[in-house]
């Protein structure tokens, strides 16, 4: 029996990568419209008769980028802890990105497997797409001052 134990190694797809960034930008200012202005957002969400908040915190400014920190705040038991994300967001190119989640920071493209922290050659790429998934939730059920977003 001929078993193959060369993996191959995992390659990041920048171009994949950078389009779920900008995607992710275009839905953030569609959900904070007013964030050049404002430093300080709620966001209330409704779902499966179960009420929720995310809440959106300028922690920095800079010229072209800005540090949001997002809390999310949910009474759907203790069993589920919500992540909190810190994304950075670079106004000039239109992008936004993972730089922390939870207690973690700035995250490598790229990580050997197996690893100390077990994280996935592909960590930052997935927790991208987690935030983009919260910012669908988001889009889909949440409310701003008493409008659908």
């Amino acid at each position: 029996m001929d078993i193959k134990t060369d993996k191959t190694r995992y390659k990041a797809d920048l171009i994949k990568q950078q389009s779920l960034c900008e995607r992710n930008f275009h839905k953030l200012m569609h959900l904070l419209p007013d964030l050049e202005n404002n430093d300080n957002f709620v966001l209330s969400f409704h779902f499966a008769g179960r009420e929720g908040r995310a809440l959106f915190q300028v922690l920095e400014r800079a010229p072209f980028t800005t540090v949001l920190q997002v809390d999310l705040d949910a009474a759907w038991g203790d069993w589920l802890k919500l992540p909190e994300f810190r994304i950075r967001i670079y106004m000039d190119v239109r992008m936004a990105e993972i730089i922390g989640v939870n207690k973690d920071r700035h995250f490598k493209a790229i990580y050997p497997y197996p690893n100390e922290k077990m994280l996935l050659p592909d960590e930052k790429e997935q927790l991208n797409q987690l935030f983009s998934e919260w910012l669908n939730f988001c889009l889909s059920h949440g409310l701003s001052q008493n409008v659908l977003v």
